[in-house]
């Protein structure tokens, strides 16, 4: 009776494993398996376009809540580039992003206005990488 038990309990769990195992497995939301050339180059874009926008309000004297709203909006955009030819690259202008929130945040803008411009910079270059890597712009 005992070994009927743990038979009967080690065909429950093993159940139980192979019921929830596609849903642990599967990619988590908002990343493209397999995001396409175009889907690639328009990540780019956008992204290129959040951080510049970004960088304008700023040098412009937007307000608190605004601007970490822009950033918000920067770093989320950023996150749709699905290439590992630029993850690298991607995360390094991520970091610099981040640096240059943080300095805003502090209220200190020039800072912000200057590791801001160099996270642009970082951008255009992220997108400068993939097109001459072999990608091909649409």
């Amino acid at each position: 009776m005992s070994l009927l038990k743990k038979v009967l309990f080690a065909g429950f769990i093993s159940t139980a494993m192979l019921a929830t195992t596609p849903s642990v497995m599967a990619k988590p939301a908002g990343k493209q398996a397999n995001q396409s050339q175009e889907g690639v180059a328009e990540a780019l874009d956008a992204t290129v376009a959040a951080a510049e926008e970004t960088l304008a309000a700023l040098e412009a004297g937007v307000d608190m809540e605004k601007g970490l709203e822009l950033f918000k909006t920067t770093k989320e955009t950023s996150k749709t580039i699905e290439s590992a030819t630029v993850f690298a690259a991607r995360s390094r202008a991520q970091g610099t992003l981040s640096k240059a929130r943080s300095a805003f945040k502090k209220g200190e803008n020039e800072q912000a206005i200057t590791l801001m411009t160099e996270a642009v910079t970082q951008f255009k270059g992220v997108k400068d990488l993939y097109f001459n890597f072999g990608g091909d712009k649409y």
